[in-house]
């Protein structure tokens, strides 16, 4: 009767170790899962950005209309109505507004920083979400 030696038991145990398929998946899901969560991250904070600049169209042509019917009296008025309803949501969001040929023009600049959820990639929160909308003036 042959004795094993201890190098050979952990020789034999290491060639089980290598050869064992059970928990493939696992470890296969384990290295895919930072890729699915960042691509997740990124998903999340590319509609953020939009959802933001929906949400910005939506107030600036609400003041237009404003302005354009006589509720709001100056274009300064007009922009700091802006920044002031985009506070909450956006708080370095600039306005600027300006009267030409009949109709009212606006400008809204928010870094997108303000808008983004996660601030995972620097490239989304480095740029400028711009908002432009122009209405009729009526009075």
């Amino acid at each position: 009767m042959m004795t094993k030696t201890l190098g050979s038991k952990f020789g034999n145990a290491v060639q089980r170790f290598w050869k064992e398929e059970k928990g493939t998946a696992t470890v296969e899901a384990v290295l895919w899962m930072p890729m699915f969560f960042g691509a997740f991250m990124l998903i999340v904070d590319v509609s953020m950005l939009f959802n933001g600049q929906t949400q910005v169209l939506r107030v600036v042509q609400d003041a237009n209309r404003n302005f354009s019917v006589g509720r709001i009296a100056t274009t300064a008025d007009l922009s700091t109505y802006i920044e002031s309803r985009l506070a909450t949501m956006a708080p370095n969001a600039t306005a600027s507004s300006t009267v030409s040929a009949g109709s009212i023009i606006t400008n809204v600049s928010i870094p997108s920083s303000d808008l983004i959820m996660t601030g995972w990639f620097d490239m989304l929160g480095k740029t400028t979400v711009s908002v432009r909308s122009e209405h009729l003036v009526e009075y």
